[in-house]
């Protein structure tokens, strides 16, 4: 079904609003995928994020010292997070998404949580986060949810100066087609929006028919701030 209406932010507000109140990984997840799948999903992935942090690592002379989770959601990645770095500051527009983070990461002292949009995210908000730039920005299966292209190569300005590494896992293909809340774009889309980065690693995820990429990007700053 094609939807020729975006929604409204107060539409998108309501959604995850209303998703928040879901049961387990219902929240964060498909709805109608049967709840084993979305466990052996999030295992899954919790290794490939482990995996790309520690090539991460490998590229910082001191290692991991901050990470940016954008979209932390439910709290489900972000103790992985926790586990390579010093410093995590995770974020999320939806405060019953951030009640089950807090609850999630309730024994990590080095993490915080904070309310916050995306697309509201400004450089003033890095260094007062996590001190810019951030060694690595992660952001899993969210930014197919900002649906504006303005809004998103906004973010990606921002993005390009607040931090050394981009860790993205997003949909390039979904089995079931995706309602109006969601915007699938392949990686290509995605380095568009950050001239002179590359990619350090790359994988392919396909967990039920639908079909991810993972990877990690420089963007360029990993030699000191532009």
């Amino acid at each position: 079904m094609t939807h020729t209406t975006p929604p409204s932010p107060e539409e998108i507000a309501r959604e995850w609003h209303a998703r928040a109140r879901r049961a387990g990984l219902a929240r964060v997840m498909r709805a109608q995928q049967p709840p084993e799948l979305g466990e052996a999903v999030t295992e899954e992935t919790r290794r490939t994020l482990a995996r790309l942090l520690k090539r991460a690592g490998q590229e910082l002379p001191e290692g991991i010292g901050t990470v940016l989770e954008i979209g932390c959601g439910i709290g489900r990645l972000t103790p992985t997070l926790a586990a390579a770095a010093r410093r995590v500051a995770a974020l999320d527009m939806t405060p019953g998404m951030l009640e089950s983070a807090r609850t999630a990461c309730a024994d990590l002292e080095h993490v915080s949580l904070h309310l916050l949009r995306a697309q509201d995210l400004t450089l003033e908000d890095v260094d007062r986060l996590v001190g810019r730039p951030a060694d690595v920005t992660v952001c899993v299966w969210v930014l197919m949810h900002l649906l504006d292209d303005a809004e998103l190569a906004a973010l990606f300005r921002t993005l390009s100066l607040a931090t050394r590494h981009l860790l993205l896992i997003e949909y390039e293909r979904a089995a079931v087609p995706v309602g109006r809340f969601s915007r699938l774009r392949p990686l290509s889309h995605f380095l568009d929006l950050l001239p002179g980065s590359r990619v350090l690693e790359r994988h392919e995820l396909d967990y039920g028919g639908d079909r991810s990429f993972a990877a990690l990007v420089d963007t360029g700053l990993s030699g000191g701030a532009r």
